[in-house]
């Protein structure tokens, strides 16, 4: 791979004139790439470097990347990490007088990935491939992909994590993926022969990763300096994460590590340095390790790839490759660096404008909900695209709601399962008359309903409701009255009782008054002053 020294950005745009960039939307960074020729370059970015922090924070206005971290480390702000995992779910954000789900708040560091790589390339970029990790769902595939349009880019195509590995790998033959990153985990087996990438099985979890060991040894460095409870927007509990990260990648490479705690904010003093052994983080994340190796050894001994690949940063740890050296093979790791290697590959996705053939498969069971109980239509690990039929008499006349779901299977181990609803059909049915719903899974992940009833001569094209996909929407004024308050809650140890008492009594003057609407914003100025002055 060429490094983004080599090549100008004016000497790229001259063997890409409708460039494609791949990106890797990584829970902790986010990489993009480009080809120069056959070559794949990472692109750098604003900052002079490869990877970007993705978080994403508010303060006047969207702030991304390395500026939205140092926000965090200054003072109490909206400032929101990890959101890759929190994507197609049920968190919001507010700020701006507005709620927010996790893709939404994509949008504004998905726009500064365009824009450098517009800088780099000296044009316009409205095209992209966008790697997604294997065990998300159709709605998540969909959030996505919506985030990226939102941020100019107008043609957007998906490619799983683990076939993008592949792709950079760029060898044919069976392999198993781990790609083991900061906020998921996907185990993948693909296969390549005659330029046709086919996914055989994945599965994948967004609760286990990097972040999460980091998040571990962050509260153990907290109990060592005797902090007490530390809210999440606090700017100490973002360092020690950072610090954490620093700590966990020194113990990749080192036994021990002696840590020297810096300065965390006002009146803070110096705390003594701590002695940090590679057992201590080892004791931490071992059980999550071996619940990932248990998922690795199954899909080794069922399909007896050639290879095991070694993806993601976090897919250093020693711990982990000392296991499975013992248990499974010896990892291999690409040519590549094991953080770059997805948005390469989602780079090489287009390699001379021409689409390569990738045949992924669906990662969770689709079906819909008939009076009350689940029918399977789509069974997880089967190829797409892929068309479904199905069925059944209705007991009464009238209109009908048909719920659409995809089941996932968490890779822990534990069992669990997540349902979430893609769609909600409507039906107009005939107690006793036969109906026929047929569901139509596109390669991209796309999926579209059609029904016919008995003696009928054609399909009826389905419009579904996607409730789960609304745009963002106001803020109710109790909504953002319950924001402020959990804001002020930050702010009491800091504030007299007098001042405090003159707050929450305007606060409840608020709750009672008909116009709430110049009140609020006069209280959430007072709010974000009150920060800024005590930060």
């Amino acid at each position: 791979m060429a490094s983004c020294g080599e090549k100008r950005g004016v000497e790229v745009m001259e063997a890409n004139r409708n460039v494609t960039i791949g990106i890797d939307l990584g829970t902790r960074n986010a990489l993009c790439a480009v080809l120069d020729g056959d070559r794949p370059v990472v692109i750098p970015n604003r900052w002079g470097r490869a990877s970007t922090p993705s978080v994403v924070g508010w303060d006047e206005g969207w702030i991304v990347g390395e500026d939205a971290v140092r926000l965090s480390l200054r003072k109490p702000s909206p400032v929101w990490w990890d959101l890759k995992r929190k994507v197609g779910g049920d968190f919001r954000a507010f700020c701006g007088g507005k709620i927010y789900k996790a893709e939404n708040l994509l949008t504004p560091l998905l726009g500064v990935l365009r824009e450098d790589a517009e800088a780099f390339l000296g044009q316009f970029v409205s095209s992209c491939v966008l790697a997604v990790p294997a065990g998300f769902s159709l709605s998540q595939r969909k959030a996505m992909t919506q985030a990226a349009e939102e941020a100019g880019l107008r043609d957007v195509r998906t490619v799983a994590e683990p076939t993008a590995a592949a792709l950079a790998f760029g060898r044919e033959g069976r392999f198993l993926i781990l790609d083991f990153g900061a906020g998921t985990v996907d185990v993948s087996v693909v296969e390549s022969e005659g330029g046709v990438w086919q996914v055989l099985e994945s599965v994948g979890s967004a609760r286990i990763g990097g972040y999460d060991f980091d998040l571990a040894l962050a509260e153990w460095l907290k109990e060592r300096l005797g902090f007490g409870a530390l809210p999440a927007d606090d700017p100490r509990w973002r360092t020690l994460i950072l610090e954490a990260e620093a700590i966990k990648i020194t113990l990749s490479s080192s036994r021990s590590c002696d840590w020297t705690p810096p300065a965390m904010g006002k009146g803070s003093f110096s705390y003594p340095s701590l002695r940090i052994e590679r057992e201590d983080l080892e004791r931490m994340v071992r059980f999550s390790i071996r619940r990932i190796v248990h998922v690795v050894q199954k899909m080794w001994e069922q399909y007896k790839p050639e290879h095991l690949l070694f993806v993601g940063g976090s897919s250093r740890m020693p711990l982990l490759r000392e296991i499975l050296e013992k248990e499974v093979t010896h990892p291999e790791r690409l040519s590549l660096c094991a953080e770059e290697s997805i948005a390469t590959g989602a780079a090489l996705y287009t390699q001379g404008g021409k689409k390569r053939l990738l045949l992924d498969v669906l990662s969770g069971d689709i079906g819909f909900l008939r009076d009350g109980a689940p029918e399977i239509l789509i069974p997880a690990g089967t190829p797409v695209p892929f068309t479904a039929r199905t069925t059944f008499v209705p007991l009464r006349s009238g209109q009908m709601e048909v719920p659409v779901f995809q089941k996932l299977a968490d890779m822990r181990g534990d069992a669990q399962e997540e349902r979430t609803v893609l769609s909600l059909l409507e039906l107009e049915v005939t107690e006793g008359l036969e109906v026929e719903l047929r569901c139509v899974l596109s390669a991209a992940g796309s999926i579209s309903f059609s029904v016919k009833h008995k003696n009928a001569l054609a399909e009826t094209p389905l419009s579904p409701k996607n409730e789960n996909m609304e745009a963002t929407s106001d803020f109710s004024s109790r909504q953002r009255i319950r924001a402020l308050k959990l804001r002020l809650t930050s702010l009491e140890i800091l504030l007299s009782p007098s001042h405090l008492d003159r707050l929450h009594r305007l606060v409840r003057c608020i709750e009672d008054v008909e116009d709430e609407d110049s009140s609020l914003e006069i209280l959430e100025t007072v709010v974000k002053n009150l920060e800024v002055a005590l930060s």
